[in-house]
């Protein structure tokens, strides 16, 4: 079986919650012994080296790597690129989340390694990819198509409508609409959809009657040890430009911080993560929200770990998305607790004080935080209960049965 993975990102280094998934998932596919070849077709807005390329594919077998096409991951950041996305939303209707990734560049080398190359399935990594269905269909009408959904996309538009007042409201209502209509058809196209969590496919079920197999990521991961460190500090990994992740963090620094201070008034707390933008010496521009006493943004870390030895716990405040929060995944297989919002803990089956801690409100996060710097035995039950999480519910035999089920093998 061939293999060829369509992708809205380069995902090495897999510094992100979406490229962890993608590496993941790519890891999967390669472990069955039933698939040949893999092959993966990306985009990227800055420059790929040849050498990124070779050490992505030496970390997964059989794995062979297209250079990516320049294309903004970020729309708005190459605003030349906007007035095609307002055309196609105006005249044929594609609303934005497909719009976007409309790319000449890519529909050329993905109809060239169609027709050139074998090909039994088509494995699209994120909603916006299936803008390019019709182009699959045509050049390879016989093969499986695959559409793994990493959030249900049409969510975000209707939780950033319902934000929305006045012309503002409206237009974004019709947004939402369109991104149903065009979420429905893709789901309805595919021969196989690929959830993250079991809310997810309950969705996508209700949105077009199609059953869809929730794949778990698959997390290595060996038990660390994580002594009490000189000074209490708390971490925060993310991408830091994504809005459920920024309206969490605005909220926590605002009303959560000041409490936690109270309670430990020696707690720092750093932020680190993708997204932010730099100014000329490099440093993050930190939002004005995240400047309070006690809170330092670091920005993004090429490794982590050293962020993690002098932490005693991994908070995670996140409001609004859907999905599931992979910084909650990462920080068990850290061995970090993690303290996080009912919205942090969606799509996965956690109960507070065992896999991790949770709460909603200013006083119950703070309080959960303050418990967790003085109670060492809790922090080691938590980390444990993290550990033993990701063994029952993230191994790779199972998510090499379900897979199977996903490519059509034995079926």
């Amino acid at each position: 079986m061939h293999v060829l993975h369509l992708t809205t990102e380069f995902p090495w280094p897999a510094t992100s919650g979406g490229s962890v998934r993608t590496f993941s998932q790519l890891r999967i596919l390669a472990s069955l012994p039933e698939v040949e070849t893999l092959t993966v077709l990306s985009v990227a807005e800055k420059p790929v080296t040849e050498a990124e390329r070779r050490t992505f594919a030496a970390a997964i077998p059989k794995l062979r790597v297209l250079p990516p096409v320049f294309h903004p991951v970020h729309l708005f950041d190459f605003k030349r690129f906007v007035p095609r996305v307002v055309v196609l939303r105006a005249l044929r209707g594609v609303p934005y989340l497909a719009g976007k990734w409309d790319s000449r560049a890519l529909r050329k080398v993905l109809r060239r390694e169609l027709s050139g190359s074998a090909v039994d399935v088509v494995y699209i990594d994120h909603l916006g990819m299936a803008r390019y269905l019709d182009d699959i269909q045509s050049e390879r009408p016989a093969c499986r198509i695959v559409l793994d959904q990493h959030n249900v996309e049409s969510e975000f538009f209707k939780q950033f409508a319902d934000r929305k007042t006045g012309l503002k409201k409206l237009v974004a209502s019709d947004e939402y609409r369109a991104s149903v209509r065009f979420e429905q058809a893709a789901l309805e196209a595919a021969h196989a959809v690929v959830a993250i969590s079991t809310e997810d496919a309950k969705h996508f079920d209700a949105l077009a009657g199609i059953h869809a197999h929730v794949v778990p990521m698959v997390l290595p991961f060996e038990r660390k040890p994580r002594p009490r460190t000189e000074r209490p500090n708390l971490c925060y990994v993310g991408n830091l430009r994504w809005h459920p992740n920024v309206a969490g963090l605005d909220w926590f620094c605002r009303d959560v911080w000041p409490k936690i201070r109270a309670r430990v008034p020696e707690a720092t707390f750093e932020i680190a993560g993708i997204g932010l933008d730099t100014d000329a010496s490099g440093a993050p521009r930190v939002p004005d929200a995240w400047k309070v006493h006690g809170v330092t943004t670091v920005g993004f870390m090429e490794d982590l770990e050293p962020l993690y030895q002098r932490s005693l716990a991994m908070l995670a405040p996140v409001f609004g998305g859907s999905g599931v929060r992979v910084k909650m995944l990462e920080g068990f297989r850290a061995g970090m607790p993690v303290v996080t919002t009912p919205d942090g803990a969606f799509g996965l089956p956690l109960t507070d004080g065992n896999e991790a801690l949770v709460a909603g409100d200013p006083d119950g996060f703070a309080d959960r935080v303050a418990r967790l710097v003085n109670d060492e035995p809790l922090r080691q039950r938590v980390r444990e209960g993290g550990y033993a999480y990701l063994e029952q519910h993230h191994s790779l035999g199972t998510a090499q049965g379900v897979m199977r089920k996903v490519l059509g093998i034995g079926v």
